[in-house]
């Protein structure tokens, strides 16, 4: 399995990265436009999913793009935004506003996004939007991954709180991961599972 590490050299070993990902950057922030963006990220996690070598793919079939980005997106924002959503609405109705009140929001973030990569990945096996919701699918993926994810979970989150290009550049190597990850778990590549 590869490590932040392998992923990050494979990424930047592409004359191309930084202008890839600015592209993904500039499209993350157009409404609308952001859908493609999310296609991208979608291509990566197909990419992962196969378990084939990090390349990161040009910048076209922009209806393919929006389409796959607009799937993806509404995976993220049921399974990574309404968590963290319910969460922060809980905080705020919590007596106190000291930075001690946010806590409740740490295990929320750090849920959310494999969360989501299960929910994505789940969609991936045969299209079925259903299947994002298969309570034991997602546990199984995010019990038995625990040990494989945690890092690039915490990596991917201290990138978001910087700057723009390093949440995009976070997120090619964070939703390849995940699909390689649980790509890894369901063909049992890893016996100690």
């Amino acid at each position: 399995m590869p490590t932040i590490e392998q992923v990050t050299k494979r990424l930047t070993s592409d004359p191309h990265w930084s202008t890839k990902c600015m592209w993904g950057v500039f499209l993350t922030f157009i409404p609308i436009a952001h859908f493609l963006a999310y296609g991208y990220l979608h291509r990566l996690f197909l990419s992962g999913k196969s378990q084939e070598e990090l390349t990161l793919p040009e910048w076209g079939d922009w209806k393919g793009l929006f389409l796959d980005g607009l799937v993806f997106f509404l995976i993220l924002l049921v399974f990574a935004g309404v968590p963290v959503g319910a969460m922060a609405i809980l905080v705020k109705a919590l007596p106190g506003g000291s930075f001690l009140a946010m806590i409740p929001l740490a295990p929320a973030y750090f849920i959310a996004l494999p969360l989501a990569s299960a929910a994505h990945y789940l969609y991936l096996l045969d299209g079925n939007i259903g299947n994002c919701f298969n309570y034991q699918g997602l546990t199984g993926l995010l019990k038995k991954g625990a040990r494989f994810y945690w890092v690039p979970t915490l990596a991917f989150l201290g990138l978001l709180l910087m700057l723009p290009f390093a949440f995009f550049f976070g997120a090619v190597i964070y939703f390849y991961l995940m699909a390689y990850i649980f790509k890894n778990l369901e063909s049992g590549a890893d016996k100690g599972l």
